[in-house]
């Protein structure tokens, strides 16, 4: 083990060699000298080394993660965007053993995550940022690792995951992992039910929001029966509110016979699952009459059905061919929209209102035989009150409309790019668009950006309408940018040039905060209640009507609250309300 952390050392300090160009203004690197970051480079929001952004607006929020220096191996680091704010947590395994920080995911002002202590195994641990606040929550193997995972906030004060036990060990052929409920503490840590959960925490590469999903106060996940011995469904969508009676599969969808087991039937091979404003999961499953199709759910059999059939050809097996859904993209304007594939257009733009029924396709690359010419639309995010997203128009550079990938905009009913950013049919691959503090950013993956530079570099966009901008300088041969998150306003990356992590700053001329909001609680509430200003999750307990009114910004710093923006709205010790003026 020591052998190994003082190879990783000398690995670090390497890195942390690379030389780096002047940084742009705003832009911080948090990191201290010998510090490497262990984030892991994809386009997920879950991920096994996340980077995970929690807090609240009274607190104030930080980013969780995981990082190797060369006295504690790696552990869990911390930063509130400042270079004296990024400091290690705890070092979970003293000494040069690495702890091996997995899955940090938000839990109100905290986060939970597996680690590895040196004495228990990969157990449940909860922190709240501070080395008194970080601990084990429960020894849940008592004889090996359960190695959490899957972890999901499931409503104001618990959280679900995923774990093997002693008896999820030995019980059945092969270990399986169970779904487990927790408030944070040993005695709030229950099993819920014995469901084979072999799937979260493992998703497919373009589904950007995770495996496992919360709609309202349940959650949706993929799993089979635990039981093999009787009947069972295969892999197919299970919902929970915490409770075993309410732990269910939602719907045997697919239903052709698994001819090695008399009685059960094959999985859906359910994915992209999406919450849709509190009220449905949106998802992709297989089914004999359809194939791959957009499915949805409300968590009842009834209510779980396939949303429309984008392709009714049927195979020489008399199976359904079906269409398609990947790239699944945040809800916008009362529509889901994803990369569908239709045999009149081929993969183009799909966008559905969850309704049963409801289905529509824009043909962005119309270069005939347009079937095969199609633009693999990537999954998008809503900015300036349109849908953004990157799309393809063609690569023969002499052809008039053909563009490359760029960036483009769905209103709704018609499709447009951006802007021709890297020109003619040059490429500027979108990839984690997000919107903060009021600007959108993305990263470019490929060769070409617009720019001499050979692979990508973090860009800005300040209005629908505007010109793209270069803000990142790393290296001069491409920034390797990655794993962009929103900090209460400020763009949080990391690097794979040196591994570190850099905080950007920066606000727009005549901002305005409630154009683009920078949305940093969870919502439970669907639509309908919102509209109504039901169960806003106000707390309004105060008995002492006579405090004064105070203003806090979601740094919870105290402000005058005269500007427009959002706001926390304090009258007495207990009366706490987020408002927008």
């Amino acid at each position: 083990m020591r052998k190994q952390a003082l190879l990783l050392s000398s690995a670090v300090l390497c890195c942390m060699g690379a030389v780096a160009q002047t940084l742009p203004e705003g832009t911080t690197a948090l990191l201290p000298a010998g510090v490497k970051a262990n984030i892991t480079q994809n386009k997920q929001f879950y991920a096994q080394k996340n980077l995970c952004v929690a807090g609240s607006p009274e607190k104030g929020y930080k980013a969780f993660f995981s990082a190797t220096d060369a006295d504690h191996g790696e552990e869990l680091w911390v930063t509130d965007g400042t270079p004296a704010g990024t400091y290690m947590v705890k070092d979970i395994q003293p000494g040069l053993g690495t702890s091996d920080i997995q899955y940090l995911t938000r839990f109100n002002d905290k986060v939970v995550f597996s680690a590895n202590d040196g004495e228990n195994g990969y157990e449940l641990w909860i922190s709240d940022g501070t080395e008194a606040g970080t601990r084990m929550v429960k020894d849940i193997h008592e004889m090996d690792s359960s190695n959490p995972i899957g972890f999901c906030q499931m409503d104001e004060n618990r959280f679900i995951f995923f774990a093997t036990d002693f008896d999820s060990e030995l019980e059945y052929d092969n270990p399986q992992k169970w779904l487990w409920i927790s408030d944070g503490t040993e005695e709030g840590t229950k099993l819920v039910a014995r469901v084979d959960c072999a799937f979260p925490g493992v998703e497919e590469a373009d589904n950007r929001w995770g495996p496992v999903q919360r709609v309202g106060r349940k959650v949706f996940f993929k799993a089979e029966e635990a039981d093999k011995t009787g009947k069972t469904s295969g892999i197919e969508i299970w919902v929970t509110d915490g409770t075993e009676a309410g732990t269910h599969i939602v719907k045997d969808i697919n239903v052709e016979p698994n001819v090695n087991k008399a009685g059960s039937t094959l999985s859906s091979s359910p994915a992209h699952l999406i919450n849709f404003y509190n009220e449905k999961l949106f998802f992709k499953a297989w089914s004999m009459d359809s194939g791959n199709e957009p499915w949805a759910s409300d968590g009842t059999e009834e209510g779980t059905y396939e949303i429309f059939n984008t392709n009714t050809a049927v195979g020489d097996n008399g199976l359904g061919i079906g269409g398609g859904v990947t790239m699944v993209g945040e809800p916008y304007n009362g529509m889901i929209v994803f990369r569908s594939k239709s045999p009149t257009y081929g993969s183009e733009l799909g966008f559905t209102t969850c309704e049963k029924g409801n289905y529509g396709c824009i043909d962005i690359f119309t270069y005939e035989p347009t079937n095969t010419h199609q633009s693999f639309p990537d999954c998008g995010v809503v900015f300036d009150n349109l849908y953004m997203f990157c799309a393809a128009t063609g690569f023969d550079g002499a052809v008039e409309s053909h563009r490359g990938g760029e960036l483009h905009c769905f209103d709704g009913e018609k499709v447009w790019m951006q802007y021709d950013y890297a020109p003619g049919v040059g490429c500027d691959w979108v990839k984690e668009p997000l919107v903060v503090g009021g600007s959108l950013y993305w990263w470019n993956e490929g060769k070409i950006d617009g720019t001499t530079a050979t692979d990508t570099k973090l860009h800005r966009l300040d209005k629908w309408d505007g010109v793209p901008t270069i803000v990142s300088n790393i290296d001069a041969n491409g920034d390797k940018v990655y794993g962009l998150r929103n900090l209460a306003g400020d763009l949080l990356y990391t690097s794979a040039v040196n591994n570190q992590l850099y905080c950007y700053h920066y606000r727009q001329e005549g901002y305005d905060p409630t154009k683009n909001p920078d949305v940093m609680e969870p919502e439970y509430r669907t639509r309908a209640e919102i509209a109504a200003g039901e169960g806003s999750g106000v707390t309004e307990i105060s008995d002492d009507e006579n405090a004064p009114v105070e203003f806090f910004n979601l740094q919870g710093v105290k402000v005058n609250g005269n500007e427009p923006g959002l706001y926390i709205r304090r009258q007495g010790s207990k009366a706490t309300k987020i408002i927008v003026k």
